[in-house]
């Protein structure tokens, strides 16, 4: 099997082959579908995302934890940017935990989730959704969260942002149907059910090259040993939930309490951090085609007045997200310096 595009951005930023070479479970746990066809490595996506995460942490991380904390969020965590920001990096894997489950995948392991799988699929209702990871990683984020930071109000708000991460997925819903105005009345609506199973041998090989991933990353000093033990306790208490709660029928709204998602003190910090998740998750997928790392050294940033034409050129051929942390601080003085 060939390795993955994302696989081979990673063990570029490595400089070695990722832990998981030799355990390879990319066949298991694809990281995207181009139409029907499942592709990618969710473990490296997961991996990328989190490298983005601590790239751009220097323009980030402040002003998030200002927003968060200006609405009494964090009452049982520190009150520290550091302790703050560890929280958000649990991210890179919740946002996308749904995409573990047997409905995203496709097909189940010949295992004991079969009998499960089989007995979901005979007593759904027309009022069951097709399901979409990003409610399954939504629904997951606020149980995992509410555990581990014994803090609920953090854990609806980060629940809240990884929901909306994949709102165009609802809107769709929205412009094809006469009855429906809203993106929360698709995606928080009475009506809005997921149910889903898991194969537990895939769900093992997950948890396994994961964890080697991190340890990885930590020997790299791309995360720290604190944030690699924050994570590891987090990534554990998400398999959990995970396992727990399949095969049962989850409202959206009652999991994700409906009204408090209009209140400002909740929608504004989850709006601000959907945006945090919407561009790292972007970045990070720009690996499947040509990674915007690659790209952004395309640019001569010496030719100040071709810059912008240069970028252009680049976003037209494929669209990818760059981001003020790409451009070098050197240009950016001297953009300073002819701007005056």
């Amino acid at each position: 099997m060939e390795r993955p595009l994302e696989c081979k951005a990673l063990l570029e930023i490595l400089g070695e082959n990722p832990n998981c070479h030799n355990t390879c479970s990319a066949i298991h746990t694809p990281s995207y579908k181009d139409d029907s066809t499942l592709k990618g490595c969710l473990i490296s996506h997961i991996a990328l995302t989190l490298i983005e995460m601590q790239q751009i942490a220097p323009y980030f991380k402040k002003s998030l934890h200002r927003i968060f904390t200006a609405s009494k969020i964090g009452k049982g965590v520190k009150q520290i940017e550091d302790d703050f920001w560890d929280t958000l990096l649990s991210t890179s894997f919740l946002h996308d935990v749904g995409k573990l489950t047997d409905q995203y995948v496709g097909h189940t392991y010949p295992s004991e989730t079969c009998d499960l799988y089989e007995k979901l699929m005979d007593r759904r209702t027309t009022t069951e959704k097709h399901v979409r990871h990003h409610q399954v990683s939504a629904v997951i984020t606020r149980k995992t969260l509410r555990k581990v930071l014994l803090d609920d109000d953090v854990a609806l708000k980060m629940a809240y942002a990884v929901l909306f991460h994949h709102e165009a997925i609802d809107w769709k819903a929205v412009e094809q149907s006469v009855l429906l105005s809203s993106y929360l009345q698709v995606a928080l609506s009475p009506l809005s059910q997921v149910s889903y199973t898991i194969a537990h041998d895939r769900l093992f090989l997950f948890e396994q090259n994961l964890c080697k991933i991190l340890n990885q990353m930590q020997t790299k000093n791309i995360i720290t040993q604190l944030q690699c033990s924050f994570l590891v306790k987090t990534f554990d208490s998400a398999i959990n939930e995970l396992k727990d709660n399949q095969g049962a029928t989850l409202r959206m709204d009652r999991e994700l309490d409906v009204e408090k998602v209009k209140e400002p003190k909740y929608i504004m910090p989850a709006l601000a951090l959907y945006r945090f998740i919407y561009l790292t998750d972007n970045r990070a997928a720009s690996a499947r085609s040509e990674y915007w790392l690659k790209i952004i050294q395309q640019v001569n940033w010496s030719e100040l007045e071709k810059v912008a034409q240069q970028i252009q050129s680049h976003l037209t051929r494929r669209y990818c997200y760059i981001g003020l942390s790409a451009i070098p601080e050197e240009f950016l003085r001297r953009f300073w310096r002819e701007s005056i």
